[in-house]
């Protein structure tokens, strides 16, 4: 099929055609699930189809020349006339809407709603994400085309970007180190299940760790400018029983947005009710992406889970469930590691020299691959 979208080069959704309505040329394609196989994951029931199937019978009758009275009275509905002027409508009708203003996506790709309005109905931006079976090549294709959130001054030069164009070349090497960070530290919560999954990235570190908040600051700048996903640092919160450390915390999060769901099932291979302490990822396309990203997610991952071993003169991180995916990253980029059962936790060791030599080639993140 012919793409014949909009471009998403400079932001989200801009020059998209505005629609006429009523939609009468419906009537002549009225079966609405293959449009609805163009969006990701979209959640609906037996009654959402029967009130789709109710606005076709609408137009039906508008189309042979009957007001919103007359109609309302055959179909014994009120508010007949909203529906005709799209003041009203139902989410498949809505999701039909959008479909006529975006096209059909690319190929393997679906659209994706950034936000959702109350009751899980989706904003006026979308984007297209790749469909699994997911490559380093796609993701990076799609990150390339997203707006971008631009990241405080500060933090240019917190991190040593001389600009935002050179922030721009890194994006998707940034978004390999968020997504370690998403297996490692950060909760996943969800925000809402009806209509699109969404979800909210909330990282929460000690204050009694000395690079807490400079990981917390990279890892919002990856989310920025990567995603656009308008991470930003929160209130710090105090000391809690809730938390197994007894003592404040920084803290920070992303808008609530099927997007983190879209990293949550698609990225890391998650089901909805599963979780990164205790279940597997499936991530295998990880293995065939580019060093650099795969040292970035790395480094992601140990500044969330691991730690120096001076003992030892290694770098040592949590790996269970996922020891042999993590084992195989780590000999692609070239630092063996040994594993070791820790119960109730599996580790992977690597010598210091071979981490050194592993780190993240952008200079500009200066997080280091063994947070002291």
């Amino acid at each position: 099929m012919t793409h014949t979208g909009p471009d998403f080069s400079q932001g989200a959704n801009r020059g998209l055609p505005e629609l006429k309505w009523p939609p009468y040329h419906w009537l002549d394609s009225p079966d609405v699930k293959p449009i609805l196989d163009d969006f990701w994951n979209p959640k609906f029931d037996e009654g959402d189809v029967a009130m789709y199937n109710r606005f076709l019978e609408i137009l039906k009758l508008s189309k042979r020349g009957l007001n919103g009275d007359e109609i309302g009275r055959i179909l014994h509905m009120s508010n007949v006339r909203k529906y005709l002027t799209g003041e009203k409508m139902s989410f498949l009708t809505l999701l039909r809407r959008e479909h006529d203003r975006l096209r059909s996506p690319e190929p393997k790709q679906k659209w994706l709603p950034l936000r959702l309005r109350p009751r899980g109905t989706p904003g006026d931006s979308w984007i297209p994400v790749p469909e699994p079976p997911l490559s380093y090549d796609r993701i990076d294709s799609m990150i390339t085309k997203l707006p971008m959130a631009l990241p405080d001054p500060h933090l240019l030069n917190e991190f040593e970007f001389d600009s935002v164009d050179e922030l721009r070349r890194e994006r998707t090497n940034l978004f390999g180190f968020l997504l370690g960070a998403v297996v490692g530290d950060s909760a996943k919560a969800l925000k809402g299940t009806k209509r699109f999954v969404s979800r909210r990235i909330l990282l929460v570190l000690s204050k009694n760790k000395p690079n807490s908040l400079r990981f917390g600051e990279f890892t919002s700048l990856c989310a920025n400018a990567s995603l656009g996903l308008d991470m930003h640092r929160l209130t710090d919160l105090p000391i809690s029983d809730k938390r197994y450390g007894k003592t404040e915390c920084y803290a920070w999060a992303t808008a609530s947005s099927p997007l983190n769901s879209w990293i949550f099932n698609d990225c890391l291979g998650l089901r909805d009710g599963e979780t990164t302490t205790y279940d597997s990822l499936r991530m295998g396309w990880i293995l065939d992406a580019p060093r650099e990203f795969g040292a970035s997610f790395i480094q992601g991952l140990s500044e969330s889970d691991g730690w120096p071993d001076a003992g030892d003169d290694a770098v040592k991180v949590v790996s269970s469930p996922n020891t042999k995916l993590f084992r195989d990253l780590l000999d692609r980029i070239g630092c063996p590691a040994k594993p070791i059962n820790q119960p109730p936790v599996e580790l992977l060791m690597c010598r210091s020299e071979d981490a050194a030599a592993s780190r993240f080639s952008v200079q500009e993140s200066e997080v280091d691959f063994t947070r002291r």
